[in-house]
């Protein structure tokens, strides 16, 4: 078949066939390109992306030290505020202790003074309330761990309570 053509038509088909190759070439180049510039953005959304996680992982190790130290420092306060309470329940107890014993301080004074004024009845109230109120071993050092007030004072309540006796012995 090639043998029918003319040179002009073999020349005219070597032309079509140079202009062919070279338009595949090209089309082959620019695939070539294309290729080469989509790896390269994508190598680039990759490294972004590698960035961005790094930073968010140093981001996330940053605030997982922060959390370990904010821990340590909410157990010391834990520890520290168990001990306060503490403190401030043994606070309360000899604060109440105190108030306990100020008040029987005070009815004592009062019923020496009832017995320095020879007011006998006013005595016998006295001294039946504070009993009414403590306890018997609270007040005169029977029980040395019960006491509310010093040894003394035991002492004076007892003879408080010797003399209203005396006193009701003599004057029935």
């Amino acid at each position: 078949m090639d043998e029918h053509k003319s040179p002009e038509q073999k020349k005219q088909a070597s032309h079509f066939m140079a202009f062919y190759v070279v338009a595949l070439f090209s089309i082959a180049l620019v695939l070539i390109l294309l290729s080469y510039l989509t790896q390269v953005r994508a190598d680039d959304q990759v490294a972004h992306a590698e960035t961005q996680l790094q930073e968010q992982v140093s981001a996330t190790q940053g605030i997982q030290a922060k959390m370990e130290i904010i821990q340590e420092a909410s157990n010391e306060q834990a520890q520290q505020i168990a001990v306060l309470e503490e403190a401030l329940a043994e606070a309360e107890e000899e604060t109440e202790l105190l108030d306990k014993r100020a008040d029987a301080q005070e009815r004592l004074l009062r019923a020496c003074g009832y017995a320095l004024d020879g007011q006998t009845e006013q005595l016998s109230a006295e001294l039946e309330a504070m009993l009414r109120v403590y306890s018997l071993d609270e007040l005169d050092g029977s029980s040395p761990e019960k006491l509310v007030w010093s040894a003394e004072n035991a002492v004076l309540f007892g003879r408080l309570r010797a003399s209203e006796t005396e006193e009701e012995k003599t004057n029935p």
